[in-house]
């Protein structure tokens, strides 16, 4: 019974022309010199041309693209922005900048020298050596902005590193 399927096997790669060419030749021999080979190549290429003749591709039903078009239409598709977009992050992030930018506006204000209505500024004449960095970089509003940056960052990076470990799990 096995050599009966190895035997099937080997004529099928012949016909189907998947064997390499010395198998090929051999097979041929055996074909042309054993009655076994010879009457199940011609059972096998009977099967083939059967199967070739009436093998007709099935056509969907009349209604198949239709229904599965209803199919999808029942089929309620949540908007894409909903499912990635937190609101909450971006107003925290807007009031972030906001606060930020309030801040510099009132520190300058309050710290520039306010003179007679009647005087211009000469922008040629602007010294940048006058301008104190260090003085600047190391009051305490300053601080307190990189205190909250450096917060804010770390905050943002125990959110994401929450979603990557519930998302792993």
């Amino acid at each position: 019974m096995e050599q009966n399927e190895e035997i099937e096997m080997q004529v099928w790669e012949y016909i189907d022309g998947i064997c390499t060419e010395a198998e090929r030749e051999r097979i041929a021999g055996l074909i042309a010199n054993d009655e076994l080979w010879s009457s199940k190549y011609n059972e096998l290429v009977a099967l083939n041309e059967e199967i070739a003749s009436n093998l007709e591709m099935e056509q969907p039903s009349m209604r198949f693209t239709k229904n599965v078009m209803e199919m999808v239409a029942d089929v309620k598709i949540a908007p894409a922005a909903k499912q990635y977009i937190n609101y909450g992050i971006i107003k925290g992030i807007a009031a972030f900048f906001i606060i930020t930018i309030t801040g510099f506006l009132g520190y300058a204000l309050l710290n520039e020298k306010w003179g007679s209505a009647g005087t211009t500024y000469n922008f040629n004449a602007l010294n940048l050596n006058k301008l104190q960095l260090p003085s600047l970089f190391n009051s305490g509003v300053f601080n307190l902005i990189i205190a909250l940056n450096i917060i804010l960052a770390l905050v943002f990076a125990d959110m994401i590193l929450r979603r990557k470990k519930a998302s792993a799990v």
